[in-house]
């Protein structure tokens, strides 16, 4: 029973741990104290930020596993994978509503971005699929049901999510850095 109950936590982590990285829009560096963030630049960002935090808001409640309860868990992951889902809709949403970035090569950011948001929803769209088809009886057929997730859900890694290709714009770099709403959404790391 730990075993299946540290394979649905793991699986879990996984499925998290893409929607937190999604979010992660900060940065340790300071900023360039001789160089500022363009107003329009800064304001964009501020958007973009504030669409990303209305879909990671989604997940502030991560599903409760019973592990001597399969039946309840895979019901429970079902959910969390459908609100991953409409999370990371919104995430794209919001850098799609922000606009095109008004820096030079702007929209290719966006659309790297919106791409790496897209393929994570596939593999998310894969994997709740997958669960909701899936027939848990017992402990075993849930532990197949949590492997299946962990090899659909792979590759999911990525540290910094769709915002480290907004990021590679040396411009909307120094926005994020700048922008007071990411420090606000975010915390001090922004």
């Amino acid at each position: 029973m730990r075993r299946t109950a540290a394979r649905i936590a793991f699986a879990t982590v996984s499925v998290t741990a893409a929607a937190v990285l999604l979010s992660a829009c900060g940065s340790d560096d300071p900023a360039d104290a001789g160089r500022h963030a363009d107003p329009a630049a800064l304001a964009w960002v501020d958007k973009v930020c504030s669409g990303v935090a209305t879909g990671s808001a989604k997940l502030s409640q991560p599903p409760a596993f019973d592990p001597a309860n399969p039946q309840t868990t895979k019901t429970a992951m079902v959910s969390f994978l459908n609100s991953l889902s409409a999370a990371l809709d919104d995430m794209a949403g919001g850098i799609r509503n922000a606009g095109v970035p008004p820096v030079p090569d702007g929209q290719s950011a966006v659309d790297k971005a919106t791409t790496t948001l897209g393929e994570t929803k596939s593999k998310v769209s894969a994997t709740l699929a997958q669960m909701q088809d899936a027939k848990v009886t017992d402990q075993a057929s849930l532990q197949k049901v949590v492997a299946d997730a962990d090899s659909t859900m792979s590759g999911l890694s990525e540290p910094e999510g769709p915002i480290k290709h907004l990021r590679t714009n040396p411009e909307l770099d120094l926005a994020f850095t700048e922008s007071t709403t990411c420090r606000q959404v975010y915390g001090g790391n922004a």
